[in-house]
């Protein structure tokens, strides 16, 4: 009997639908992740449920075990503070996965001299040039995804 399997689908941008993502992506049900962050009772699925929906607070110290575990940059997974601009960074990785084909492009009449302007187009270069290697095939949608996660070396993507 063949198995297949298909990447999940990001329901929305919500921190919950974000750790379901990754832990779909990385083939756990939501026993075994409850299992590996920690939780010891009974109701494990409940409670990673509940996590998953957002009808639960995440304490620091669980995110951070949740982060190991998934594999992946804790800013992947903490909820948004948009007085951080890097943190806009880090949603616009997850809108693309929400809206697959999304393109950014630099606006000339910005003021470059903006410290958010600054930091954004940093990172968006960054993202720019891992994009390009995806498209070209130089890496895999799955390499590509990871680097986004926070997993995937970019001096792998160079060998």
């Amino acid at each position: 009997m063949a198995v297949y399997y298909s990447l999940p689908k990001l329901k929305s941008l919500t921190q919950g639908s974000r750790i379901a993502f990754i832990r779909q992506l990385r083939h756990m049900s939501q026993q075994t992740f409850g299992e590996k962050i920690g939780i010891h009772s009974d109701g494990i699925r409940n409670l990673v449920c509940r996590y998953e929906r957002k009808d639960r607070d995440i304490k620091r110290d669980r995110l951070k075990k949740m982060a190991e575990v998934l594999d992946v940059n804790i800013k992947m997974i903490e909820r948004w503070d948009f007085r951080d601009p890097e943190q806009l960074y880090y949603e616009l990785l997850w809108i693309e996965e929400l809206c697959p084909g999304m393109i950014l492009r630099k606006d000339s009449s910005v003021n470059t001299e903006n410290d958010t302007y600054k930091a954004l187009l940093e990172k968006h270069t960054e993202w720019r040039k891992m994009k390009t290697k995806y498209v070209k095939g130089s890496i895999t949608y799955e390499e590509y995804l990871d680097w986004k996660l926070g997993k995937y070396k970019e001096s792998e993507a160079d060998t």
